[in-house]
């Protein structure tokens, strides 16, 4: 299908530890784009082909505040304008197409759409799980690319079945295979409330810590928010007393949030940004690395199961219907956000702006 995944959204470009004055090339929705830091340090997107014989400018250098491919030389200013072409010591009249960029946090955001909808506004509030925020703690960082297109990945973190066949070795995931289930459609996101009964578990123990250990049987919620195709956050295990059953699940012994980054490269790969933070062992460095590479470890289980199923889902499509299930709730109703959003722009995914072609000045008699 041409029309794969929105345009008119932010999506996350890149960490930024990332930039530097070292450009990188990413492609972001089948659009080659060049992301660097300029002398000022600001983040600076741009179509990362240059115009005169097609190379990728993300492996160019930074020069002052132009940005120069390795080719020929042709250098291009903050917004684009071609400032230097050597073979003819002056520029082009030409401006390379540019991207809004902005950065929040430890974060880069992107808008590949209709720039006269860019509103910053629409950038989902991270300092609601706790991005850049006193009293919380910021571990992961980690980037994967998938080789599987973005709505496999956004499926998978909305349904937590899969855990005890994909992720084993996370105690209590056969909980969720008869969780409570709760969705909620507001203004700004999609929420999925699961609820089960479960008693401490070595899990708990490696997040909260023995001396949080309850010997009774809780309530354990796991919230799951989808803010839009390009972010979604899941925050638990939020233990409860069974009698609390009808509190909110905020609070507990300490809120952890692990936050999936999603972002479209090609119809069929995917930029995958990995997060979590949380409100309690804020100061323990050794738990946060050890949080990290556990979350990490899971996630590329992930990528393992959502690679392969790229390689059958569109073979398999073709002939079954899928089978649904009512833990797919929430999948199918995401799925028809994100076909809303698709069809309220219906803009194919590739790029359609074309570089006008570059008229070389009249020879000298």
């Amino acid at each position: 299908a041409d029309y794969c995944f929105p345009h008119n959204r932010w999506y996350i470009a890149a960490f930024s530890s990332e930039l530097s004055d070292k450009p990188i090339q990413r492609t972001i929705l089948e659009t080659p784009v060049a992301i660097y830091r300029n002398s000022s340090g600001r983040a600076i997107a741009m179509y990362g082909i240059c115009p005169h014989r097609y190379f990728p400018l993300g492996l160019g250098k930074i020069d002052g505040d132009a940005l120069v491919c390795p080719y020929h030389g042709f250098a291009f200013g903050d917004d684009g304008k071609c400032v230097r072409i050597p073979s003819q010591q002056t520029g082009a009249g030409y401006y390379q197409p540019t991207y809004p960029l902005v950065e929040r946090g430890t974060l880069i955001w992107i808008w590949m759409g209709n720039p006269e909808k860019a509103d910053e506004n629409q950038i989902p509030d991270y300092r609601k799980f706790g991005l850049d925020q006193p009293g919380w703690a910021v571990s992961g960082h980690d980037y994967i690319q998938l080789k599987a297109r973005p709505q496999l990945l956004v499926d998978n973190v909305f349904d937590l079945t899969h855990l005890p066949h994909v992720h084993n070795q996370v105690a209590g995931g056969d909980s969720l295979l008869n969780s409570d289930q709760e969705i909620e459609e507001l203004s700004d996101l999609v929420r999925l409330t699961q609820v089960m009964r479960m008693p401490w578990n070595p899990y708990f123990s490696m997040l909260w810590g023995e001396e949080s250990r309850f010997e009774e049987i809780r309530n354990v919620y796991a919230v799951s928010e989808f803010f839009g195709p390009e972010l979604v956050s899941i925050s638990g295990p939020i233990a409860r007393p069974i009698e609390n059953r009808n509190m909110p699940p905020e609070g507990g012994i300490g809120e952890v949030y692990f936050i999936h980054g999603i972002t479209p490269e090609t119809k069929t790969t995917t930029h995958y940004f990995s997060i979590q933070t949380r409100n309690f062992r804020v100061g323990d460095d050794e738990f946060g690395n050890y949080l990290g590479a556990s979350d990490l470890v899971i996630r590329n289980q992930d990528k393992t199961v959502l690679d392969e199923l790229e390689k059958w889902v569109d073979y398999g499509s073709s002939r079954q219907n899928e089978l649904a299930v009512k833990t797919d709730r929430m999948s199918l109703k995401v799925r028809g956000v994100i076909q809303r959003l698709i069809d309220a722009e219906r803009m194919p995914i590739t790029d359609t702006r074309r570089a006008p072609e570059f008229k070389s000045p009249a020879p000298t008699p």
